[in-house]
């Protein structure tokens, strides 16, 4: 478990280990929520349709890979 203190601002530094893993870049914006006394930070992706579509797109190539069909034509 990672441990932050918080300045007198309310400021937190999320750890360069998280920031790695979430490939959080300086500007990145963060929703906060409030979960039942617990703080959970969310990521925003910058473009969601692209991001989407990029998921989509994972999903089909990894479908293509099973059926045996590597290679498939990209028709995004």
């Amino acid at each position: 478990m990672l441990r932050v203190t918080m300045s007198a601002k309310g400021q937190i530094v999320i750890p360069a280990e998280v920031r790695r893993k979430l490939s959080l870049k300086a500007g990145a914006h963060l929703r906060v929520y409030d979960e039942g006394g617990k703080i959970l930070l969310v990521p925003e992706v910058e473009d969601p349709v692209s991001s989407g579509l990029g998921f989509l797109r994972r999903q089909r190539d990894r479908q293509a890979e099973s059926d045996g069909k590597e290679g498939a034509p990209d028709r995004a």
